[in-house]
């Protein structure tokens, strides 16, 4: 009987180490119609008058668990940061897969374009005396994110694959963004689409 039970554990551990291993390389893989995102994304920044360098993409096709979250060269493709990052948890969003909406108090994320804002401290509850982290600020330019300002939606670190509505990264992948973003001149453009 202990046979067995060792046998069994070992064989769902190996299987769990697969199927880790399947969604860690998984999402190293460049995604099929990145070629195409950059190219929409550059022509997109150039008729706004923004930063045609560098650009951010977020994949919401894939799950939360995969890179989703890339910081690209607008001139040659070439991705220079990718990322694990996180969706709102409202309406009947999953760690899987998310469910987008503009409206107020929804609690879920919006695709579309944004423009990357200031970096600025979150905001502090009036009973919390904690020192908050970072976060950069998003203002929504499509019809499907219009309402990103007043929602507070940003792009801020967390230790959680879910927000309010928010896109959250790792606190290291945060803070290779920040020096990042820091170094550029013109407005970064980020888009987020499904």
């Amino acid at each position: 009987m202990l046979k067995k039970s060792i046998k069994f554990l070992f064989s769902f551990l190996c299987g769990i180490a697969l199927i880790s291993l399947i969604i860690y390389f998984a999402s190293c893989i460049k995604p099929g119609d990145l070629d195409t995102r950059v190219k929409e994304l550059s022509s997109y920044c150039a008729s706004k008058g923004c930063n045609t360098n560098y650009g951010i993409l977020v994949d919401y096709g894939r799950c939360s668990i995969q890179k989703r979250f890339f910081v690209v060269d607008l001139q040659t493709g070439k991705i220079i940061m990718r990322s694990l990052c996180g969706h709102g948890f409202g309406g009947k969003s999953t760690i899987l897969k998310a469910e987008f909406s503009n409206i107020p108090n929804t609690k879920c994320s919006s695709l579309g374009h944004y423009r990357v804002g200031r970096e600025r401290r979150m905001y502090n509850r009036p009973a919390v005396s904690i020192r908050l982290p970072m976060a950069f600020e998003l203002d929504g330019l499509d019809k499907t994110n219009s309402n990103a300002r007043s929602r507070y939606i940003l792009i801020h670190e967390s230790l959680y694959p879910m927000s309010e509505g928010c896109i959250t990264l790792p606190i290291n992948q945060y803070n290779k963004l920040s020096k990042f973003l820091h170094t550029q001149k013109g407005s970064i453009i980020m888009w987020a689409y499904q």
